[in-house]
């Protein structure tokens, strides 16, 4: 089960790699500036770390994707 601490720690943890959560109370409702909606309490601390790391690597192929295409 979710808490507002593990949920806190998961945060914090993300924060020292710059990557940055913004939550509403239990929801996670931005990652790296991209809008999400993912309600904490329905996952495991484990499951939600991996959601965040997925998240993150759809932004980093994007990201690839777009540079590969501008030049």
């Amino acid at each position: 089960m979710m808490t507002d601490e593990k949920l806190a720690a998961i945060i914090k943890t993300f924060d020292r790699y710059n990557v940055h959560i913004r939550v509403t109370g239990m929801v996670i409702t931005a990652i790296n500036g991209e809008t999400v909606h993912f309600d904490a309490t329905t996952y495991m601390q484990d499951q939600l770390i991996e959601l965040i790391c997925k998240v993150l690597a759809n932004q980093m192929i994007q990201e690839v994707w777009q540079r590969e295409h501008q030049e």
